[in-house]
């Protein structure tokens, strides 16, 4: 492993071969998708900075980077119906899940005051996660691609009356100053990671709890979904989230993303998993990955 690690250092959840491994995220430094890649790797990551999921998804797919890493659902907002796409169009494999505590603060340059803050700016989905808050500020709030992102562009540019809802992280990065902390509208929010590769794996602890990922179509016959449901029931395993998605070019009909509370390269599941391909038009396995538990920052 090129992370060894002494008993006085930091133990991260993932350890990789890789030398000098490159993730990449959605936004800049001091974005919730950086501040997981560091809770997850330590130091010594290199991270592709992009505008896009759609960026990400490509870097992991054709080998710039042996990592990504998206957000996939948030405790408050949902999930990010977006990425469930990519993740059926892109040869990826998830290989472990994350789960961060989501805190919001509004940003803006040192010395200003609430009052003289004209318009927020922030990501869609902090946004969406700070509502009750911005309903109270009753200002003008405008969407922008990324939380940090925005944090750096209102530092750079000079705007001393806009605002960001960001992370503290950000704050800190960029020299600015936190008006209001913890602006969430509920403080159990949580956003849910993916960490997902073409070849590379992690080494975690052996301790772990694992999940798995099924993508699929039901058979176009009364009942199909509920048969392949009551089947994972009557396996007495866990289903832990059910998202449909529109099949392109076949209105009113659907594939499937399935999260199981399974390890599926058990060979004891070999029967279950082929039982569920008699159930099923196609089935892919988009990984069978640790949950590497709640990140704390």
């Amino acid at each position: 492993m090129s992370s060894n690690t002494s008993d006085d250092e930091p133990k991260y959840p993932c350890r990789t071969s890789v030398d000098s491994p490159i993730v990449s995220i959605q936004g800049v430094k001091g974005s919730f998708h950086h501040i997981t890649g560091e809770l997850l790797f330590g130091p010594g990551i290199t991270y592709l900075e992009r505008d896009t999921f759609d960026q990400v998804f490509d870097d992991c797919a054709s080998g710039r980077a042996q990592y990504a890493l998206v957000a996939i659902e948030n405790s408050i907002a949902g999930s990010l119906l977006q990425n469930y796409d990519l993740l059926a169009k892109n040869d990826l494999h998830i290989i472990g899940e994350a789960l961060l505590r989501i805190e919001h603060h509004l940003i803006a340059h040192p010395g200003a005051s609430l009052d003289s803050i004209k318009q927020v700016w922030s990501h869609p989905m902090a946004i969406n996660q700070s509502q009750a808050f911005l309903d109270q500020l009753g200002i003008e709030v405008i969407e922008k691609r990324d939380t940090a992102g925005a944090v750096k562009y209102i530092k750079d540019e000079g705007l001393k009356d806009m605002a960001a809802i960001a992370s503290d992280r950000s704050a800190e990065l960029y020299g600015m100053n936190i008006l209001r902390p913890n602006i969430e509208t509920d403080p159990h929010n949580y956003t849910r990671f993916l960490l997902m590769s073409r070849h590379q794996s992690i080494e975690t602890a052996e301790d772990l709890s694992y999940k798995t990922t099924l993508h699929l179509s039901v058979l176009e016959e009364p009942g199909s979904l509920a048969k392949l449901l009551q089947l994972i029931a009557d396996k007495e395993i866990n289903m832990t989230m059910i998202e449909s998605r529109p099949q392109l070019g076949k209105p009113w009909q659907y594939d499937f993303f399935i999260d199981l509370q399974v390890r599926i390269d058990d060979p004891d599941n070999d029967a279950f998993i082929d039982e569920i391909r008699e159930r099923t038009l196609f089935l892919e396995i988009l990984g069978s990955y640790p949950c590497l538990g709640y990140l704390k920052t």
